[in-house]
């Protein structure tokens, strides 16, 4: 038995829980590898898929909601299937009523049937200035929280590999409590997708923001970096920049803060992540 796992990414909480499942996975006798759906095309998916028996799919929730990557991916990228089960898992902060299972008409639509599902919770990543919430950029502090979500992704794994329940987020319940934050999430995302600036007088220049936005949002100009209005909310941009000079919703980051977060453990770069651009 083998199994692949597809998951977006915004700033490394979903990669690291990713590529935590596939470790469980693998002591379980399931070889099993990680693909960011954003170095993904629809041939490498088909191919991925037809050589595993095991496939997961992985997201962050933005408002008890997917990322619009994500929502890409399966509606357009993922293989057709004849009823086959595929496991998901969301990552949170808190809660998210139905995250892990938000999707599951439009992948029953292609033929998937959600098998098992868990909520994981994360380090909150949200750096921005006008958030209220606390973070760390230091990832010593995160060693509780993933204990606790590495312990929880264990359980998880043995229920996929043994074919025993396992099913966050389903039910009335959980979805009365996504809905509650989903909708209004979804009427003011549109809203909400060009609100990242760039401070001329900080930014170097360097391009990271460029290549590391997974929607093509930024673009280099020669009067300095551009938004189309396309950005997905993860982030990515603000949490990354080497100088601070993203900007969201007008304000700068405030530096007596913190760095902004950088990823739940050491070394994790979004290169990893993103398309050759």
């Amino acid at each position: 038995m083998t199994a692949v796992i597809f998951c977006f990414s915004g700033t490394g909480n979903t990669w690291w829980c990713a590529r935590r499942i596939a470790t469980s996975l693998d002591a379980l006798g399931v070889p099993t590898r990680v693909e960011s759906i954003e170095r993904t095309d629809a041939d490498a998916a088909a191919r991925l898929v037809a050589g595993a028996d095991l496939v997961g799919l992985g997201w962050p929730v933005y408002g008890s909601d997917l990322p619009e990557p994500m929502k890409e991916f399966i509606d357009t990228t993922l293989p057709h299937a004849e009823g086959r089960r595929v496991f998901t898992f969301c990552t949170q902060l808190l809660f998210s009523g139905d995250g892990a299972r938000v999707y599951e008409r439009e992948l029953a639509a292609r033929g998937w049937v959600i098998g098992w599902s868990v909520h994981l919770r994360m380090p909150n990543n949200i750096s921005v200035t006008v958030s209220p919430l606390a973070w760390s950029a230091d990832p010593g502090s995160h060693t509780r929280r993933l204990q606790k979500t590495a312990r929880k992704i264990d359980r998880f794994a043995h229920a996929v590999v043994n074919g025993r329940p396992f099913g966050q987020g389903r039910g009335w319940f959980s979805a009365v409590l996504g809905a509650m934050q989903r909708r209004p999430f979804r009427r003011w995302f549109p809203r909400l997708r060009n609100d990242i600036t760039i401070d001329a007088e900080i930014c170097t220049r360097c391009g990271r923001c460029v290549r590391i936005c997974p929607s093509g949002n930024l673009t280099m100009t020669p009067d300095g970096i551009d938004s189309s209005g396309t950005c997905v909310l993860c982030v990515r941009c603000y949490n990354y920049c080497p100088v601070q000079a993203v900007i969201y919703m007008r304000r700068p980051h405030r530096p007596g803060r913190g760095l902004p977060y950088r990823g739940p453990v050491a070394g994790f770069r979004p290169e990893e992540l993103t398309a050759d651009r």
